[in-house]
C-alpha cells in the first residue's frame, strides 16, 4: 500500500468511469464485534464476466480479513454485496484467548486460506496450531468447505 492507490482496471486499463470522481470508494471502515474499527482497501476489477470487488484489511502485521463480491452488471451492486459480507464477517468472533492460548469460542470458525496458514478473525493460524485447535475436539464430526470468494448468492 505505501501511499499508493490501487488502480481500477477495465479490460486491462484504468477505468475512470468508476474512479474517485464518481464517488466509488477505495477504502471502507467498519466496526467489528469487539468495537474495533477496521479499514479495508477496496479493489475493483472488471472483465467480460462483470465487476469483481475485493476488500483487504489494511494493517501492519500479516493476516487480516479479506472479502470479495461480484456482480455481472453493476459495480454498485457488487459494493452492496461486499459491504454485507464484511458486516457479516466481522459480526462474530470465532477465536478466544485464555491464559495466552487461542481456542475456538464455539463449534465454528470462518476465515480464508493464507500462505502456509489459515486466517480466522483476521489472525494467521499456522497449520500446526490449527491441528492443536482441532485436537481439543477429538471424536467430534466436522465439515470442511472451501468456497470461491466471489460466490454468487
Amino acid at each position: 500500500m505505501d501511499g499508493e492507490r490501487p488502480e481500477m482496471i477495465m479490460g486491462g486499463r484504468r477505468n475512470p468511469a468508476y474512479g474517485e470522481e464518481e464517488g466509488f470508494p477505495r477504502t471502507e471502515a467498519v466496526t467489528d464485534c469487539c468495537g474495533l474499527s477496521r479499514r479495508f482497501e477496496v479493489i475493483l476489477t472488471t472483465s467480460d464476466g462483470g465487476f469483481f470487488l475485493r476488500a483487504r484489511e489494511e494493517r501492519e502485521e500479516t493476516g487480516g480479513y479479506q472479502f470479495a463480491a461480484h456482480h455481472p452488471s453493476s459495480p454498485w451492486v457488487a459494493l452492496r454485496l461486499l459491504r454485507g459480507r464484511i458486516a457479516e464477517g466481522l459480526a462474530t468472533r470465532y477465536l478466544i484467548r485464555e491464559e495466552g492460548v487461542r481456542r475456538l469460542g464455539h463449534d465454528r470458525a470462518v476465515g480464508h486460506v493464507g500462505c502456509g496458514c489459515v486466517v480466522v478473525d483476521g489472525e494467521e493460524i499456522s497449520f500446526e496450531e490449527l491441528t492443536d485447535l482441532l485436537q481439543s475436539h477429538e471424536g467430534w464430526g466436522f465439515e470442511l468447505r472451501i468456497q470461491d470468494p466471489f460466490r454468487l448468492e
